[in-house]
């Protein structure tokens, strides 16, 4: 469990592996910026050893370039992952002082906003480092208050807050937690990363 406050933002993370297998091919990558916080969710294609190899190999990348503009980043970290096996990425900037996210997603990764109302953003088909058409540059303004959850595939993506009702209330942390617990699946790699936004 990773959980960390940053001015207006304060953000958890968690990882497992699936059933079986002792590491992960799944990842998340948080970084402080001067403006906020650039964050990744990872889903190698795959399980095991050899996924997760390739997790360190696209965290050391978007370490190294994490940025705002995370339309421009994403053909840059497709290029570096050609000839691999691939992996599902989605890319969010959280702007603090402007209250905005900015997302680009390849593949199965899902992000929605939980606030006074849900909101999700899109993901389009592809495999970074194998085949993607040009990213969906997507902006969603942020009121005080609202929750960022981005997580792979190994979560149900059939779940709401009529589901989890208390996620608006609960601390990141806890909400990393009982979104694996309750809605991760057991036969494949899960992470998910919860942020907070203003309170």
């Amino acid at each position: 469990m990773d959980m960390t406050a940053i001015g207006k933002l304060s953000h958890a993370s968690l990882l497992r592996p699936c059933l079986g297998e002792t590491v992960s091919g799944d990842a998340v990558v948080v970084r402080a910026l001067d403006d906020g916080l650039f964050v990744a969710i990872v889903d190698v294609l795959g399980h095991g050893p050899e996924a997760h190899e390739l997790t360190h190999i696209i965290d050391a990348f978007l370490e190294r370039h994490a940025t705002l503009d995370v339309a421009a980043l994403m053909p840059r970290l497709h290029k570096h992952l050609q000839g691999t096996r691939g992996a599902a990425v989605g890319l969010c900037a959280v702007n603090a002082e402007k209250g905005r996210i900015d997302y680009v997603g390849i593949g199965n990764t899902s992000i929605r906003c939980i606030g006074e109302s849900e909101t999700r953003l899109v993901s389009k088909d592809g495999i970074v480092g194998q085949n993607m058409r040009t990213p969906l540059h997507q902006s969603l303004k942020l009121q005080s208050g609202d929750l960022i959850l981005l997580y792979t595939d190994g979560v149900s993506d059939r779940f709401s807050s009529v589901d989890y009702p208390s996620v608006r209330s609960h601390s990141p942390e806890l909400v990393v937690r009982a979104i694996l617990d309750r809605f991760g699946k057991s036969h494949d790699d899960s992470a998910c990363i919860a942020i907070r936004y203003g309170e």
